[in-house]
């Protein structure tokens, strides 16, 4: 598995202001949360963030290119966590993406550009930075158990981590429930198939 490299613009005059940064983060992910990947624009961005189109457009040359910064800049990956017990770091791994899927913005953006994924190689590449960076920590805790002989040398890392957070988005897109700490443990504990 890769994780993306952050997407940046080049450094042009002042330097940048991470505050704008910030809000033109959020407007973009409330652009696209209320309007769909298609509907949301530029200008829709940069007057929800209360700047003007060029200071978008000095960071991020296009729509694609800032919502490569977007997946980055709002899933960034933590130090992992290696308590040694496996189900103890699966659970540390996938409390950040249950929470991401908490937030009505994020979980109102993500249907349009699963839609649009399928038909566009570059926000398909969005969602892939989304996906990749929530799950690597997740992937890096199943590898330590398989090296501990925790788990089985035949689990498939990839498989075992794409269920378990399918089973999250599955719950939060389609049933249009939260997943609680206690539900993140119940799943972990069926998809391991123990009673701990």
């Amino acid at each position: 598995m890769t994780t993306s490299t952050p997407v940046t613009a080049p450094l042009r005059g002042r330097p940048r202001d991470g505050r704008l940064d910030a809000a033109i983060v959020a407007a973009a992910v409330a652009e696209v949360g209320a309007k769909g990947w298609g509907g949301a624009t530029i200008e829709g961005i940069a007057a929800r963030a209360g700047v003007g189109r060029a200071s978008i457009y000095r960071r991020w040359s296009s729509k694609y290119e800032l919502f490569q910064y977007v997946a980055v800049s709002i899933t960034q990956p933590s130090d992992g966590v290696d308590t040694g017990n496996f189900v103890d770091d699966l659970f540390a791994a996938l409390m950040p993406i249950a929470d991401m899927l908490t937030q009505p913005e994020l979980a109102a953006l993500l249907p349009s550009l699963l839609a649009e994924a399928t038909n566009d190689d570059a926000v398909r590449t969005t969602v892939r930075t989304f996906a990749g960076r929530t799950r690597q920590q997740a992937i890096d805790a199943v590898e330590r158990a398989r090296d501990r002989g925790d788990v089985p040398a035949s689990t498939d890392a990839d498989a075992l981590v794409d269920m378990l957070a399918g089973g999250l988005v599955y719950r939060r897109l389609l049933l249009g429930e939260a997943a609680d700490a206690t539900a993140v443990r119940a799943l972990i504990r069926q998809a391991l198939g123990e009673q701990r």
